[in-house]
């Protein structure tokens, strides 16, 4: 019987002969990483490859017996599949120039001096100047990695499928130099057009077979793998999977675990009228079961959860679904087709509008948090929490600049950059370095802020001139389990707000700010698409409004229409720092 093999490095194979028929599509060997040197956890890979090597040698023999087993989409789903897998790893590491080439030498004549200039060109580019650029040796090696990761045999010379391939790889592969070249000018909005995630030909028929028995926590599984592959591994990523993996569970509890196909208009919508019922708050509900809950809610008349909440809810499970409709693995996503997303959506509508809140500042709110002790009393210091200079400076920072609060939080001493104009500016990740475990929550999020004056003349420049240079902008404010440098920040600025300051507003304790500077934004003035762009908001539907990027210039000098906010009492800058 087979058994796994255990290379020189000690990480287990599967390694297989090849019959010399097949040989011109599989090689000699067929040999596949378990990826892992424990054998108990090899042994149950081994099981799961051995399956996946019956499928490629079976195609290698349709395929030597004169069938395509390629379909022209399945070509451009394998060159898509290859693209975002290479995208992704370019961003995470920001080394665009891997896929760009060294252009002419510009000489420029300063009078004095002869400069030279070495551009970077995107390999489109490149093929203008130099038609006869040879890019078959990475096109090859690119097909050739991408057909072993899939299982699929390569086609034979002269098979049109091989044509086909080469074609849509080398397509590709110039939209992936153009992408990154744009990514290396700073351009973050332009999005790659290439064929979403869909199983091929070969994957719709494998798992046409395992449909009748797969249940939702299966599907759901290979739908975080899937969304991890597609979206990057990123803490916000990380984050909905763990909240629709929570929300499946709960499903599961409700409904009970039934085979996917099972899963019915009438299963979803019985699910709904029992998520009607759970509490919104209470006592010990957390331990409980659902039912527990229910009962304990109906006995004590605890607050219901909101229909957003339910809204949400259907989300996570159609989404889960709707990758098993892409999938074959069933006929209809149960949620849209029977209309409970739609009811439930216009449910929590007409609830928000019924009891919409304000969610930004009013003037007399913010007189009142920056006339509260942080910014008014020079002894002041948290009873529970010594986050540093975070408590002064963070919501003074959420106020000019309308960032997130992790954003800022999770900011290092050099985003804080000095132009050569003297103007200062924050770096939100703009050059794609998601190290030390940062992110942000889209694409679009990554940006240059310019510095409202007030905060150098409130001595946020000096604050910083105080710290290392490879340290924390805020070095007091600790990673919680999550991911996150700002969490317990929020939570206690909760609290002060709310036991220490007296303010009762409807406003969200720190997103209320970012609110706050888009409605400042728009009384003073500001054009839409520069305080989008500060924001990292996407902005309007107009095609234009994604093109090119908004000039650091231009937002420095439209932020200073921005009103100072009302602190009565200017600190010292040895207490600011």
């Amino acid at each position: 019987m087979a058994q796994p093999f255990k290379a020189p490095t000690g990480i287990y194979q599967l390694r297989r002969k090849v019959p010399p028929a097949l040989r011109a599509a599989l090689g000699h060997e067929y040999k596949r990483s378990l990826k892992t040197r424990d054998p108990s956890e090899a042994k149950a890979r081994f099981a799961e490859e051995w399956a996946r090597s019956e499928t490629a040698f079976a195609l290698a023999r349709a395929q030597a017996g004169g069938a395509e087993v390629l379909t022209p989409r399945d070509v451009q789903q394998l060159a898509a599949r290859w693209f975002r897998a290479e995208i992704e790893k370019v961003e995470a590491t920001g080394n665009f120039a891997y896929w760009l080439f060294e252009g002419p030498t510009v000489t420029v004549d300063l009078g004095d001096r002869y400069d030279e200039h070495t551009p970077l060109m995107s390999i489109r580019e490149w093929l203008e100047h130099d038609p006869d650029v040879d890019l078959s040796g990475e096109i090859a090696a690119a097909i050739k990695r991408t057909l072993d990761q899939h299982g699929i045999p390569a086609p034979a010379e002269g098979a049109p499928t091989r044509a086909l391939l080469v074609a849509a790889f080398r397509e590709h592969l110039l939209q992936l130099s153009d992408l990154a070249s744009r990514r290396l000018e700073g351009d973050w909005l332009q999005k790659p057009h290439v064929l979403a995630h869909e199983p091929l030909k070969v994957e719709a028929k494998r798992n046409a077979s395992k449909t009748s028995s797969k249940k939702l926590i299966a599907l759901f599984e290979e739908y975080a793998r899937d969304k991890l592959l597609t979206d990057g591994n990123s803490r916000g990523v990380r984050k909905t999977i763990d909240s629709y993996r929570a929300t499946v569970e709960q499903f599961i509890e409700i409904c009970g675990d039934l085979p996917v196909p099972a899963i019915a208009r009438e299963t979803i919508r019985d699910y709904r009228v029992q998520l009607a019922q759970l509490p919104a708050s209470g006592s010990g509900i957390r331990k409980l079961t659902t039912s527990q809950m229910i009962a304990k809610a109906n006995a004590e008349n605890l607050p219901r959860i909101s229909e957003a909440t339910i809204r949400n809810k259907l989300r996570a499970i159609s989404a889960v679904l709707s990758y098993g409709l892409r999938l074959g693995v069933v006929l209809e996503n149960p949620v849209i087709a029977g209309g409970i997303a739609k009811a439930a959506a216009k449910a929590a509508t007409n609830r928000s509008a019924v009891a919409k809140r304000q969610k930004d500042y009013t003037g007399d709110e913010l007189r009142q948090i920056f006339s509260s002790p942080i910014y008014s009393d020079t002894g002041w210091s948290s009873p529970r929490a010594d986050f540093g200079k975070a408590w002064y400076w963070l919501p003074l920072l959420m106020y000019y600049t309308g960032a997130r609060r992790e954003e800022l939080a999770q900011l290092a001493v050099r985003d804080v950059i000095k132009g050569e104009d003297d103007a200062w500016h924050l770096s939100i990740l703009a050059a794609g370095d998601d190290d030390n475990g940062r992110g942000v929550k889209t694409v679009g999020s990554r940006r240059l802020i310019p510095l409202h004056p007030d905060l150098v003349k409130l001595g946020f420049a000096a604050y910083v001139d105080t710290l290392p240079k490879a340290g924390q902008l805020f070095p007091f404010l600790k990673i919680c389990p999550r991911g996150y440098y700002g969490t317990n920040f929020g939570k206690r600025w909760a609290s002060y707000l709310r036991e220490t300051v007296g303010l009762s507003s409807s406003a969200s304790p720190a997103h209320g700010f970012r609110h706050t500077f888009k409605t400042l934004c728009r009384a003073a003035g500001i054009p839409e698409d520069v305080h989008d762009a500060i924001t990292g908001h996407a902005g309007g539907a107009s095609v234009a409004r994604g093109y090119g990027v908004m000039p650091l210039a231009k937002m420095a000098e439209q932020i200073r229409r921005l009103p100072s906010a009302p602190l009565l009492r200017v600190l010292s800058s040895s207490e600011a720092r």
